[in-house]
Parts: structure tokens; C-alpha cells; sequence
């Protein structure tokens, strides 16, 4: 039987972790074809395929019906994160003949990859069958898909992103690859990017089309205990929402936690969700033992927990994911064999959603209300903020969506573009993807244009609505259904369609029903979109401007809503009512009469929703009876007279409807101040205030109540007894999961402005600085070390330690390593923060735990980044000794922000303080001795492995070129030989070339990019190329190359020495010095030296844009400068080569100071030096380390042989 007809007719068990008993392989580097590429199990597939059969072979003898193949990170993406150039293929001996690997482009890999993960599978599962063991069971094999780890929704997080295209094609080509295999269901799992996941499924249906096999699909997400997925915070259902209608045949969760913290998620499913629920847990939370993770829930407590799923919750497919192994899943299949899944559907009730919840279209208790303010053609505000030179002001427009969604109550906003002015289909998806990043309603996406729809829906994380569908022409021959249905049907949003024809808008009742019918016959017949996706928009008219005698446009349109509701039961109304009242906007208490209760009279006669000003929409009941007679009048009747008289009402009131931009101003100001910081409202404004004889300029307008606030309170008053209250309260908000971290971080960027204004008064008052004045909960000082640029992740601790009452000094980048401790001194600080993002950088740490030692100052440090674990933690507590018995107990690994936050916590407490210290010190001691453990397998092959042998025979050594050169260009003379893709796609993350085609990003622009910023660079002379070069002569000493002086080459100017490196394969050791003449043979050799820069002022103008928070061009001007030193650096190795008569241009290698063939940075120094590089412009600080960072330096072999491995 295939997967669908078996699906909910009993309950299905996946298999467990592939990961552990992987692991439990204990496998060694060349499996995976050298350490490099030891996370990409996926390789196994290759190296030990029957390995893997025989893990397959254990789950299907514990009971499993679905075997995963090994294909989680089988996609182009994420093998583009290995070079493959580089793999050692000695132990990969089953790479398909038509594969090569080193070679081959990465949809070639995962074509073969995913093929033969398929096949693998269905081998085990061939094997099982013909055992005597098998009994009867069905049996699939599921392709497994993880995510890309890329992004697609908005996010301030440092995690790389993508765009529609490279998501959709990632996905197809791994899909086409377990067709191909043979898979019978494919598994998206672990997905943590709702839009990701949608785009992903349209991968799959690409793959579908082509191959015209069509095979079913389980959808699994990761969420908290709270059921959020937590980068975005969206919720479970809403993420089941985006994807529902996208043709999954099951839906669920896996991953993240264990089975006991997804009670809740399970229920909510179990409530909420038509399709076939799917449950993979890890094996309980995981827990730190010697150094590795464990996952302690046993296989029967576990299958306690599962069984209660299937038979309370009806889960349908259940299984094990970390931890898991097949004894997790042989209990889960005793306790369920024979048992069905049986639960209660939902009632049919049709949703949309957004990045973080999903909104009930229900109109039986209200109204449907959907805000129209974030419109360029209805709103003054909203036009000016778009309509600009200067690109688009997002603040204006997260204040209008703030209005609406949370001071009003509106769940669904349009958002509507078009202008002419600007383009809309660039317009629309920027707005739509810069306004989902902290929003908790849900949008209907509205434009005319076809294209500016086409590429909303791409950036929009959740389920919309679209604005509009009709039978109008939309180009020759092709109606406004047709083109809108066929670029968007398959994200399976909600329509609007206006009862518009060929023939224009329908007038009367005849007609808007006559549309209606066509449109929802059309909708269905051509593109399979039901009747619950579709709102018919009945069409408003100004009051009063019909043309022909006896017609009444407001009639007309009550009476075809019964009518139209009739067509199916699953259809809805609506109507766009703010052209009901067009012209009557300085009338606006006529406006609100009117607009109620016409919107009445339609909820009697079936309307369902209104796209509408919430403030002209009231109850009945809170209006005057004279002035709703009178409207009904008007509306029923198209009584003229009742208009005029109605008319006359509204122009002697006093005042028209109080409109309250927001609540704050019915607060009481210090209430006010703390509401605003803890809501993240931003009200931009640069002024003065002038106070006390002091001059303090400020940016938001917030400064200026805290100026009056402080003429009550003093600032430390202020500050302890309002201000740290209110950001305690939403830093615990945040840890119990009921704000987001992007609220979380506008918040904080408030709290900033107000607490930059206090600070600077104070210091005025008293002339001294303020902070130890101040009640914080504790001190840290924080930075990321020096020679390491990279700041996000220190940002967001900093910003998470503020928000619960701890005093930052953030020191920012580059910090110098005695700053740390310096600063924590003078500021009696509680401890000192780290971060870091490369391997080389965070050995600094250890050297600032050497420093307080030394000092003998106890202070804990809490590091973090990319590169950092707690094996580097055990590390940097050894401050660089090997006694053991003198490790310190101080130092904390913290993986994310809120570790900081939770071990602060600790170590302020007092009481829990000392048992605290010695727990972390037994963790940091175990993490040490298993660090030494690989370090010592490292140091064994360096010392057994050969020497490598190296041929001199066809080595040319250069006979003439030798001396200093110095070249500086204009950049645009540099601009013909820059590497452009590397500048769009890594220094200016565009991604792949394949990906530039799309709409939004293609080659011309890109062009054009580079050339605006080029133009600029050059003309605020930002970046001036300049370079130094020259080549010397050379003999080698061992691992060191002598470097001789070329007038008197018997005159010894400097040594550089090459680390010993372990060769391909862990078949010998060799150093990059081997490949220069040995002194010994008497014959010379030589070497070239070079340093090139992109010159000092990139920084300056990077920071500028920094400080006004433009961060679009201080990501260009950045990623222009980088890419300009590298290919400087390419082209001064070329001239160097070209110089020296080299045949060929790929003849030899260069090698940079920092990187693993020559580790240490101190021959910065030497290679400035003997280039005489000073009048550059480049710098170097006491860790020669090179300023400015768009700098680099090299040295350079010839020997044609020479390489990295």
C-alpha cells in the first residue's frame, strides 16, 4: 500500500537519531574524507554505505514502518559550505563511477548523494522483508530534508540569508535526487524559517513538475516548550497555517526538546490541525557528561509520554529524533502496535497568518476588520513616507502598523503600495519583508500589479490574503484572475476578488452576483482554489453619485450579499467601504454615522469583512438614534434630504471623533515614558534641550519627556524606580517567551536614547561619571576581542544583560586585551565579557585569563561566538598553564545571550554563588582533559607521520625582477579585474550567480550597485588601492626560509618560519619552507613579499554610516573595501608571478600571516617591515594585527608544486 493510504489508519513509527548511532560508529576523520568535512555525516553515504544499511536494519528490526535516509544536509546550500577541492577521497570508495567528487558542482553531489541515500535505505528495507523476522508491516523510505541554513524572513540575528529563488532551487534539486532514489515520502524536518518551509514545498513541487512523479510530503518544524518556533516567534499554529494548503500530507514537530515539553504543542495540534499530526522528540533534554552531550530519557519513559500522544491526542506518526536509538523506538512500537490514531477533527474554520500568529476569519461573533492605513493612495502620512528620494521611512510605517494592530485592535492590515512615484514591485515586498520582523497580525498583501504581488507573497513568512482578483482585463486576453492565480495559487493564500468584468465594476445586485458566481467558477475550474479562499468584495460607491434615475448603489450592494453568500456555504464578503464616504473626510463624525451603519445593515445581510479606517467603525448603540435614522435613511433610501440634514449635524459639532494617535499621552508621564520603552515606540527627532545651562541634543522624541520627568524625580530616582523596573519587567517577558527578541531589541534601542540623555545630565551636574550611582543589579564589561571586528552576537548580549538590570560598558570592537581588565578595575565591574568569531582571536581570551592571574584578580569571564565551546572554555581556565590543580573556576561558556544573563543570575546570588563556582570548575577540568585528548592525537601524527619528499627538478627560479615596487590606483582603474562574484555574493551576500535571475535581484543591478558605489568610494575617497611588493632572494632552513637582501646577498634581513602541517590523507607532515632550495644545496631561491590596502578612510566613512543606523551602506562600503584589498592582493601575486617570468599564472601559492601554514601574526611585522609599507598608510597594532582591517599580507612561493594540504 503507498504512504497516504496507510497514513491514519494506524499508527506509524519512524525511525530514531541517525546522528547517535553515527557517533556510535566511532569513526575517524577519513570516513568523512578528512576533518574538515566530519560534520557532514551525509558523506557516510559514500564511505560506509553498509554501515549505514545496517543502521537502517536495527530501526526496521525495532518495529520502525519509515526509515530516514542520510540526506539531512544532502542539498546545495549546505554542501556549498564545504570545499570539496579539498576532500580526501582514500577511504570514499563508493562514489559513483559518474561522480567526481572533488570536481562536480554541488547539484551533481546532491543528485548522486540523495540517490543513493534512497537506495540504501531501500536495501535495508529489501533485506528486512526477506528476513524471517519481518511481519507484514508497511515499510517506506523517507527522504530526509533539513534546512538550508540559510534565512528568508527578516531577522536582525547574524545568520546568513537567502533569497526565494536559492531556496526554491536548493530544494528542487535534492528532491529530484530522492525521486530518483526511490523514496516513497519526503521529510522536511527541524525547519525553523516558516517562509523557508513554504519555499522549500514549492522546491518540491518544481521537482514534482519535472519529473511528473508526485510523492507525499510530512512537514515538521522545531519549537520551544511556549510552541514557538524561536528565531521568528512563530507560533505552532501559525507555521501550520502558512503551509496547509501547500500539499503536505502531514504536519508536526521534531527536535529541540524531548517528549515531556511538548505536551502543550501536541494538545494545540491536536486542536487545531486537519492533517495527520507528527511527533519527534529527542530523548528527554540534553545534558553535559565528560564533555559530551547525553540524552538521558529511557526508551520506556519515553513511550510513556508517545503513547499518551496517540491515544489521548491522536497522533498519527511518532518516532524519535537526538538521542534516540533503536531501543527508544522498538518501546514505542510494543506499546502501539495495533493501535489507531483516532481523534476528533477541528471544525472547518478557515485561517491566515503571519510570522507570528494565525487570525480566525470568523464574522459570527463581529466584523472581520482589516485596517486600510498602510496605504500610499490613502494616506498622507504613509505617502510621504514612501514617496521619497531618500528610500522609504519604515519608522513612519511600523507607527502606523503599531496604531492599528495594537492600539486598535486590528488583526489584518492592508498594505498597499502602488504609486507612481515609486516602483511597486520593488516597494511592496521591501515594505512587506522590513514590517514582518516584529509583527503579530497578518497582512493583505494589495497591488494592482501582477509582479509587485508576485514578489510580496515571496517575502511574506505566513499565510495572506491577496488584494484583488477580478474578470477585469488585465493584458490582452488575460483577466486579472488568470494572472494573479497563476504566479501565486500555489502558496495557497486567501483572494479578494472585486465583482469587476470586461464590461467595468457591477452596479447592481444582478450584476455583482453574476461576477461573483464567474470568479469562484474560474478560480476553481482553472487553478483549484476553493471557494474558503476566496472574498468577493461587493464594491462601495460615494453616496449619492449615481448616474442613473432610481439606481441606489447602497441598496444594490445590501441586497446582492445574500445572494452572493448562497453561491457556496465556504464563501465571504467583503467590502472596501472607505469609498462609501469618499469626500465627507473633513466631515468625519458624517463619515463614522454613516460608515457604522451602513456596516451594520450589511452584517444583517451577510457581509463578512471590511478593509476600513477602524476609527470610522463604531457600535450603533454609542451613536445618537436621530443620526442613525437618518443614515438609514440616507443608505435604504437614498434620501438626499436625511444626507443634508446629516450634514448639518456634523458641522455644528465643536469637535469630530477624538483620534488618539496612541495611549500614552492618557498616561501619567513617568507611566508614559516606561510604556513607550517597554512597547519599543520609536519617535524619531533630532532637537536641543536646554537645561540647567547645558545643551543636550537628543534623537527620539521621548528624550524630551524624560527632560520633564526629571524635574520631579532625580535621574537616579527616575532611573531606579521607573526606568529598571520597566526593563526587568520585559527581560522576564522575554524569558518566559511572551516577547520576541526583535521587540526586545527596539526596546532596548529606546531605553538607549533615554538613558545616553540622562547620563550626559548627570555628568553635567556633577562633572563625574554617573554609573556607580546608579542601583544595577551588577556590572559587566564587554567587547569583542582584539583583532575581531564582529559584534552581533556581543550586541545581543549586552542589549539582554541591560534589559535585566545589569550595567553594560560595552567596549566595542577590537579591544585591546588589558582594556578588559583595566576597565573592569576602575569600574569595580562583576565581570568581563568576551566574544569572538575566529578560531585565531579567541585564543586572546586565554591570554587575558594568563593576565588576571598574573594580576591575581578573580573576576569572571563569560566568553562566546562562533568559534567558542566548552572545550575552549576549559582552555581558557588553564590560562594557558598545564597544572591542573590550578585551573580556574570562573570562566563560563555562554552559547547564546541569555546564558550570560542566567549565569550572571548565579553568580550575584550569594548564597547559591559558591557551590555554583565549584560545579563550573569540575565542567571546566573535564572539558580541558578532553580537549587535550585531540590535541594529543594531533601532536602523535605530527610526530609519526613522514616527512613529505619534495622534487625540485622542474622548479624555476626566478633569474631577474628583484626589489621594492610600491603601485596606488584609482579604484576605478581596479574595478575591470575585481572579482564580482565573490563582491555580490559573499562580500555583498547575494548568493550563487543561479540566483541573481529573479526578480529583485538581477545581474544589471548588481552592475549598477557596483558601480554607484564605486563612483562613491572614489569621489569621497573612501577607498585608494595601494600596494607594496617585491622579490627577494630566498633559501630555506629547515622549516624557516631566509630572506636576503638583494643588493648583498650575503647579507641575512629576516626568517620566516612555516608550521609543520599534517598532509592529505594523514599520510605525512610537511611545511610550506620545504618547497625553497636548502641553504645546504647551494642553489638560491625566491620569494615574494606583498601588502595591499584598501586605505584608512573606508573605516571612517563604514563608521559614519554606522552612527546614522544606515547599515545597507556600511554593508557595501565594507564589502566593497574587503573585496578590494583580496583582489588587489590577486593582482599584485599576478604581477609578482608576471615579473618573474613565470610560465604559467597559477605557479605557486601565497600564504598569510594568521592561517595554519604560518600561525604566527608577528610576521606582519616582519613582512611591513622589510617592504618599508609605512607610507601606505597601514598600520600595525602590538598584536600585528593590520589597521586598517582592509588590509593584507603575504608571502609568496614559486615552487609549482606548492599548495595549502
Amino acid at each position: 500500500m503507498k504512504f497516504d493510504e496507510i497514513l491514519g489508519t494506524q499508527t506509524l513509527i519512524l525511525d530514531g537519531a541517525m546522528g547517535t548511532m553515527v557517533q556510535n560508529l566511532a569513526l575517524d576523520d577519513s570516513a568523512f574524507g578528512g576533518p574538515a568535512f566530519k560534520m557532514l555525516t551525509d558523506l557516510l553515504i559514500f564511505s560506509r554505505p553498509d554501515d549505514l544499511e545496517g543502521i537502517h536494519l536495527k530501526y526496521l528490526q525495532a518495529g520502525a514502518n519509515l526509515i530516514e535516509t542520510n540526506t539531512f544536509g544532502a542539498s546545495p546550500l549546505r554542501l556549498a559550505e564545504f570545499d570539496f577541492k579539498d576532500i580526501d577521497l582514500t577511504d570514499i570508495k563508493a562514489i559513483p563511477p559518474e561522480l567526481n567528487l572533488k570536481e562536480s558542482d554541488y547539484s551533481a553531489i546532491t543528485w548522486h548523494l540523495n540517490v543513493e541515500g534512497c537506495r540504501i535505505a531501500r536495501r535495508a528495507i529489501d533485506k528486512y522483508k526477506a528476513s524471517p523476522d519481518y511481519d507484514g508491516r508497511p515499510l517506506f523510505v523517507a527522504g530526509s530534508i533539513g534546512p538550508s541554513n540559510y534565512v528568508l524572513s527578516k531577522t536582525e540575528a547574524d545568520l546568513k540569508k537567502a533569497i526565494w529563488s536559492q531556496i526554491v532551487d536548493n530544494n528542487k534539486q535534492q528532491v529530484l535526487g530522492l525521486i530518483e532514489g526511490g523514496a516513497d515520502v519526503l521529510l522536511f524536518e527541524t525547519q525553523q524559517d516558516i517562509l523557508e518551509l513554504k519555499a522549500s514545498l514549492i522546491g518540491a513541487q518544481r521537482a514534482f513538475e519535472q519529473t511528473g512523479k508526485k510523492v507525499p510530503i510530512i512537514a515538521q518544524v522545531t519549537v520551544d516548550n511556549f510552541s514557538k518556533m524561536q528565531i521568528f516567534n512563530t507560533d505552532i499554529h501559525s507555521a501550520y497555517v502558512a503551509v496547509q494548503g501547500m500539499g503536505i500530507s502531514a504536519f508536526g514537530i521534531n527536535c529541540n526538546t524531548g517528549p515531556e515539553l511538548m505536551q502543550k504543542t501536541v494538545e494545540k495540534l491536536s486542536r487545531l490541525c486537519h492533517h495527520p499530526i507528527s511527533i519527534i522528540p529527542n530523548a528527554g533534554q540534553p545534558v553535559s557528561e565528560d564533555g559530551k552531550t547525553c540524552y538521558k530519557l529511557q526508551p520506556e519513559e519515553m513511550a510513556d509520554y508517545v503513547e499518551r500522544f496517540v491515544k489521548e491526542f491522536g497522533v498519527a506518526i511518532i518516532g524519535g529524533c537526538c538521542g534516540t536509538t533503536p531501543d527508544h523506538i522498538r518501546a514505542l512500537s510494543n506499546r502501539l502496535k495495533g493501535v489507531v490514531p483516532e481523534r476528533t477533527l477541528p471544525a472547518n474554520q478557515v485561517y491566515v497568518s503571519g510570522p507570528q500568529e494565525a487570525v480566525a476569519l470568523d464574522s459570527s461573533q463581529g466584523l472581520i476588520r482589516i485596517g486600510e492605513r498602510l496605504n500610499v493612495r490613502g494616506s498622507k502620512k504613509v505617502r510621504e513616507a514612501v514617496e521619497r528620494d531618500d528610500g522609504i521611512q519604515m519608522t513612519t510605517l511600523e507607527e502606523v502598523v503599531e496604531e492599528q494592530v495594537k492600539d486598535l485592535g486590528i488583526d489584518i492590515i492592508d498594505v498597499c503600495m502602488d504609486s507612481n512615484i515609486v516602483e511597486t514591485e520593488v516597494v511592496l515586498p521591501e515594505t512587506i519583508y522590513a514590517l514582518t520582523s516584529d509583527f503579530k497580525g497578518v497582512m493583505c498583501l494589495d497591488s494592482f500589479s501582477v509582479e509587485a504581488l508576485e514578489s510580496a507573497i515571496k517575502t511574506y513568512p505566513g499565510r495572506p490574503i491577496i488584494n484583488s482578483i477580478s474578470l477585469e482585463e488585465y493584458k490582452d486576453g488575460v483577466s486579472k484572475l488568470d494572472a494573479v492565480l497563476s504566479q501565486t495559487a500555489e502558496h495557497c493564500p486567501l483572494y479578494i476578488a472585486l465583482v469587476n468584468g470586461p464590461e467595468g465594476p457591477g452596479q447592481t445586485a444582478d450584476e455583482k452576483y453574476e461576477l461573483a458566481a464567474e470568479i469562484v467558477k474560474q478560480a476553481g475550474e482553472k487553478f483549484n482554489v476553493t471557494p474558503d479562499q476566496i472574498i468577493i468584495d461587493v464594491n462601495a460607491y460615494p453616496i449619492g453619485s449615481e448616474s442613473v434615475e432610481g439606481l441606489n448603489f447602497c441598496a444594490e450592494t445590501l441586497e446582492c450579499l445574500p445572494r452572493i453568500k448562497a453561491i457556496h456555504p465556504d464563501l465571504k464578503t467583503s467590502i472596501g467601504v472607505g469609498n462609501l464616504t469618499n469626500g465627507l473626510s473633513a466631515k468625519p463624525y458624517m463619515r463614522k454615522v454613516l460608515t457604522s451603519v451602513f456596516l451594520d445593515e450589511g452584517r444583517k445581510a451577510g457581509l463578512d469583512c471590511a478593509i476600513l479606517n477602524p476609527h470610522h467603525y463604531v457600535p450603533l448603540e454609542s451613536l445618537p438614534e436621530n443620526d442613525v435614522a437618518l443614515a438609514l435613511k440616507v443608505i435604504l433610501d437614498r434620501d438626499l434630504n436625511a444626507f443634508e440634514e446629516l450634514e448639518e449635524i456634523a458641522l455644528t459639532k465643536k469637535t469630530g471623533v477624538k483620534v488618539k494617535k496612541v495611549e500614552y499621552q492618557d498616561l501619567a508621564l513617568e507611566e508614559s515614558i516606561c510604556q513607550r520603552i517597554k512597547d519599543g515606540f520609536k519617535q524619531k527627532e533630532e532637537g536641543n534641550i536646554e537645561k540647567e545651562g547645558g545643551v543636550f541634543p537628543y534623537r527620539d522624541r521621548i528624550v524630551v519627556d524624560v527632560a520633564k520627568a526629571i524635574e520631579t524625580h532625580t535621574p537616579l530616582d527616575f532611573i531606579s524606580g521607573h526606568l529598571m523596573i520597566a526593563m526587568r519587567e520585559l527581560g522576564d517577558a522575554f524569558g518566559r517567551g511572551e516577547v520576541s527578541l526583535p521587540h526586545l531589541l527596539k526596546s532596548a534601542d529606546v531605553m538607549r536614547h533615554v538613558m545616553v540623555f540622562l547620563e550626559s545630565f548627570m555628568r553635567f551636574q556633577s562633572g563625574v561619571e554617573p554609573g556607580a550611582e546608579i542601583d544595577y543589579k551588577g556590572v559587566v564589561v564587554i567587547g569583542t576581542v582584539y583583532q575581531d571586528v564582529h559584534s552581533i552576537g556581543k550586541d545581543l548580549a549586552k542589549t539582554l544583560l541591560e534589559n535585566y538590570g545589569y550595567r553594560v560598558i560595552d567596549l566595542g570592537v577590537q579591544v585591546p586585551l588589558d582594556r578588559f581588565i583595566d576597565t573592569a578595575e576602575q569600574e569595580s565591574a562583576d565581570a568581563i565579557g568576551m566574544s569572538a568569531l575566529l578560531v585565531q582571536t579567541s585564543n586572546h581570551m586565554i591570554t587575558v585569563a594568563d593576565m588576571l592571574t598574573e594580576r591575581k584578580y578573580a573576576i569572571p569571564i563569560l566568553i562566546g561566538g562562533a568559534p567558542v565551546n566548552s572545550r575552549h572554555a576549559g582552555y581558557v581556565a588553564m590560562h594557558g598553564g598545564e597544572d591542573t590543580a590550578s585551573i580556574m573556576d570562573n570562566v563560563f561558556y555562554c552559547k547564546s545571550g541569555m546564558d550570560g544573563v542566567n549565569i550572571m543570575g548565579q553568580l550575584m546570588d550569594s548564597a547559591k554563588r559558591p557551590v555554583f563556582l565549584q560545579e563550573n570548575r569540575e565542567q571546566l577540568l573535564r572539558e580541558y582533559q578532553r580537549a587535550k585528548g585531540i590535541q594529543a592525537e594531533k601532536d602523535k601524527l605530527l610526530e609519526t607521520l613522514p616527512r613529505r619528499k619534495i622534487s625540485f627538478r622542474h622548479h624555476e627560479v626566478p633569474a631577474d625582477g628583484y626589489g621594492l615596487h610600491k603601485v596606488e590606483f584609482k579604484l576605478h582603474k581596479l574595478a575591470g579585474s575585481m572579482d564580482r562574484k565573490s563582491l555580490y555574493s559573499l562580500n555583498w551576500k547575494f548568493g550563487k550567480k543561479s540566483s541573481w535571475a529573479p526578480k529583485g535581484v538581477t545581474l544589471q543591478q548588481l552592475q549598477a550597485l557596483e558601480k554607484t558605489w564605486i563612483e562613491k568610494a572614489e569621489q569621497n575617497g573612501w577607498i585608494i588601492p595601494k600596494a607594496r611588493f617585491g622579490l627577494f632572494p630566498a633559501q630555506s632552513d629547515g622549516d624557516e626560509v631566509i630572506i636576503y637582501d638583494t643588493q648583498d646577498q650575503e647579507k641575512e634581513l629576516a626568517r620566516i618560519r612555516f608550521d609543520v602541517c599534517i598532509g592529505k590523507g594523514r599520510k605525512d607532515v610537511f611545511s610550506v619552507g620545504q618547497y625553497f632550495h636548502p641553504k645546504a644545496s647551494g642553489q638560491w631561491d625566491a620569494i615574494g613579499l606583498q601588502i595591499s590596502t584598501a586605505g584608512d578612510q573606508a573605516e571612517v566613512g563604514v563608521e559614519g554610516f554606522k552612527a546614522q543606523n544606515d547599515s545597507e551602506s556600511a554593508l557595501y562600503l565594507q564589502g566593497l573595501s574587503d573585496r578590494v584589498a583580496e583582489d588587489l592582493a590577486g593582482y599584485i601575486h599576478q604581477l609578482l608571478r608576471h615579473g618573474v617570468g613565470a610560465k604559467k599564472d597559477y605557479r605557486g601559492q601565497r600564504y598569510s600571516p594568521g592561517y595554519p601554514a604560518i600561525t604566527d601574526l608577528s610576521y606582519n611585522r616582519v613582512i611591513w617591515e622589510l617592504l618599508g609599507a609605512e607610507d601606505l598608510g597601514v598600520t600595525l597594532t602590538s598584536a600585528n594585527e593590520f589597521y586598517p582591517p582592509s588590509t593584507t599580507a603575504a608571502v609568496v612561493c614559486f615552487h609549482k608544486d606548492a599548495g595549502y594540504s
